[in-house]
């Protein structure tokens, strides 16, 4: 079986060569949300994520290693799955659409609900997220995501 990489396309060029450097425009909303007590997160323009706050590490099932690797949102290991019976896998066009990743493709406020399973449960979040800029540049160089949890935990 061929696994295909989901390439999602964004404006924003890497942050580095390697893609590991944060751009300075994220340094103080990287301190913000590691600090807060609302469950957030923080993408780099990239959509690795750079910053992630315990409370959200706690609900999507996140160990503390997410901190340094700074995997890429869609690849840190949720298994996001759609709003039928069944739960399925959701496909490449419909992980484009989370709010999270599409912030960074249209500079625009995004709000999905996400469902998400984690040990075996179905998790349902109502996210809200929002493109961050550093002018003069005009394009997104990150996004920062508020996730609150939907029925029972």
């Amino acid at each position: 079986m061929t696994q295909l990489e989901l390439v999602i396309p964004l404006r924003a060029n890497l942050p580095g060569p390697d893609g590991r450097r944060l751009d300075p425009a994220l340094s103080t909303w990287r301190t913000a949300v590691i600090a807060s007590a609302d469950a957030c997160l923080l993408l780099a323009a990239d959509t690795r994520i750079v910053a992630i706050s315990r409370e959200a590490r706690q609900l999507l099932g996140f160990g503390p290693e997410v901190d340094t690797a700074m995997p890429r949102f869609l690849d840190a290991g949720l298994r996001f799955l759609d709003f039928t019976a069944g739960g399925y896998p959701l496909v490449d066009a419909e992980l484009a659409r989370l709010a999270p990743v599409q912030a960074l493709q249209t500079d625009a406020l995004e709000r999905s609900l996400m469902r998400i399973e984690g040990r075996g449960v179905h998790r349902t979040f109502d996210v809200t997220a929002s493109p961050l800029h550093s002018p003069p540049r005009l394009d997104a160089v990150g996004s920062l995501a508020f996730f609150t949890p939907m029925g029972p935990m």
